[in-house]
């Protein structure tokens, strides 16, 4: 059973009474009521104080507010039509915005299957290719003799590599997006080795571009609970991107410190062409493309950011930038205390 009406309930109710005479029939209701009031406890008054009414003076009141009265409700009931046929619009709106948020997670949901599902098929003949252009360019099978077919071989695994790289990266950014990456396969390592490790895999694109990779991450014993191939990732992904916007004669520098709410913090800073706030948006959008004097000699597809990004969102982490046009970028990772463990202490014999 349903209870009493709220105020709010009584007042729409009201409203909607009077909306059906007008705008100037609820204003001349509205103000022949308010004139009742007055006119009422003029009498009332009057009465109480034992002094006589005259007619006069009760015309003079009625004509008086009738004029001052009349507008001012005329109006207010102008602004309050006005105003309801804005809330119907801002909740006709609110329920088209509702409709179209859930289509575009449905849209990104069936992206992230697609993009999922063809990484699969792709990798699978993929790998075939791989397989037998190294067989060829390494010569298993016997000598080549045609160097130009030795060099296609050689061409075809290097391309392979890379679309394979491209596909790994699709299909982990679908897996972090539709909640299927997981961190199950996590366990402790030394932060510092796999920092090193990473950089010696990126060495030679840094001797390539004439770019200085200095590592100044000192040794402290900080080892992390994540998944590793992860982090190594992130780091090629970030490194690799610094020696890329960075002009010959440059420098890329990593640099650490442990953070007093246990956190870790690692920083890498070039000497590169730098961003302005838009390109840092778009370099954080998956397959964005920032236009300018180095992305023209260099290939991408617009994901290592992103994906660096979203591994570091998984691990509870964050992935921070700040960069300016021609003053060079300082991408700051932020490991929380959750993932940060003290070196395990050696037991002596």
């Amino acid at each position: 059973m349903r209870g009493r009406a709220t105020p709010r309930e009584l007042l729409d109710t009201l409203d909607g009474k009077l909306s059906r005479l007008g705008q100037a029939g609820a204003s001349a209701l509205l103000t022949a009521a308010a004139v009742f009031t007055v006119v009422g406890a003029h009498f009332l008054i009057r009465y109480l104080q034992g002094a006589p009414v005259r007619a006069m003076s009760v015309v003079q009141l009625v004509v008086e507010m009738t004029v001052v009265i009349f507008p001012m409700i005329l109006y207010a009931r102008r602004v309050i039509a006005e105003l309801d046929r804005s809330r119907s619009k801002l909740a006709a709106l609110g329920r088209r915005l509702e409709v179209a948020a859930e289509q575009a997670h449905q849209a990104n949901r069936a992206k992230s299957q697609f993009l999922a599902n063809m990484s699969h098929e792709l990798r699978t003949p993929l790998n075939a290719i791989m397989g037998f252009s190294e067989v060829m360019k390494d010569q298993h099978l016997g000598p080549v003799n045609n160097p130009r077919y030795l060099s296609y071989a050689k061409d075809i695994h290097t391309s392979g590599r890379y679309l394979l790289g491209i596909i790994n990266d699709i299909l982990d950014l679908s897996k972090i997006e539709s909640g299927k990456m997981s961190l199950d396969s996590a366990e402790e390592f030394d932060f510092l080795t796999t920092i090193e490790a990473s950089l010696a895999m990126i060495e030679s694109l840094g001797a390539k571009f004439e770019v200085t990779l200095v590592n100044q991450v000192a040794p402290c014993g900080v080892r992390l609970l994540a998944v590793e191939r992860m982090v190594r990732q992130i780091l090629i992904n970030l490194v690799g991107n610094a020696i890329k916007f960075t002009p010959a004669g440059g420098t890329v520098t990593l640099t650490g410190r442990r953070l007093a709410c246990g956190g870790y913090e690692l920083t890498v800073a070039d000497s590169g062409i730098g961003m302005s706030e838009e390109e840092i948006i778009l370099a954080l959008t998956p397959f964005g493309q920032i236009s300018n004097m180095m992305s023209a000699r260099h290939a991408g597809t617009g994901l290592g950011l992103p994906l660096a990004a979203a591994m570091m969102e998984l691990h509870g982490g964050a992935l921070a930038i700040t960069s300016q046009p021609n003053c060079g970028t300082v991408v700051l990772l932020t490991f929380p205390a959750s993932r940060v463990r003290e070196a395990r202490t050696q037991k002596v014999a």
